[in-house]
């Protein structure tokens, strides 16, 4: 053997391609198109409203705390709003990754505690307002045609899948 023999690598052996009746194809990844700029505002908005409601959070702990009369109520109330916060997070990294069941979730959030936050006093109203910006954000014209994209809606018969 002569030393560039020794340093090939060997030739590959491909199994034949047999596939089971009944199976289908695995699906090839979608290729990744870079996110508009519309996504990622509202995802840097969506983190500015989870630190907000975090801040909101850690203010009703602190008021628990001082306060002699409502401390477990304002403790459990920290709780929920800091699992809120933790829920809009996550969801702020599967909307990056361009899922429509991050978008709607964020929806969600966004109206269930936006809209009572803005009749709740001068400091709520500024997160409420901050909520449904972000929300909004999320159903422009740009951001609908990046989903329809990204994760296309499957249509669905009257019974379910069709």
């Amino acid at each position: 053997m002569n030393r560039k023999e020794l340093h090939e690598p060997a030739p590959r052996r491909t199994l034949p391609n047999r596939t089971v009746p009944g199976m289908t194809e695995p699906r090839s990844p979608k290729p990744s198109s870079p996110l508009p700029g519309i996504i990622k505002v509202a995802a840097a908005a969506w983190l500015a409203a989870a630190v907000l409601v975090a801040v909101a959070g850690g203010s009703f702990i602190v008021s628990a705390r001082t306060q002699h009369r409502d401390g477990a109520a304002l403790t459990a109330l920290a709780v929920l709003v800091l699992g809120v916060a933790a829920v809009i997070g996550f969801c702020v990294l599967r909307l990056r990754a361009g899922k429509r069941s991050a978008r709607e979730s964020l929806t969600t959030v966004g109206l269930i505690v936006g809209l009572p936050l803005l009749f709740r006093g001068p400091a709520l109203i500024a997160v409420g307002s901050v909520l449904l910006l972000c929300v909004l954000l999320l159903w422009l014209p740009q951001s609908s045609r990046f989903f329809q994209e990204r994760d296309p809606k499957t249509r669905r018969g009257f019974f379910g899948r069709r």
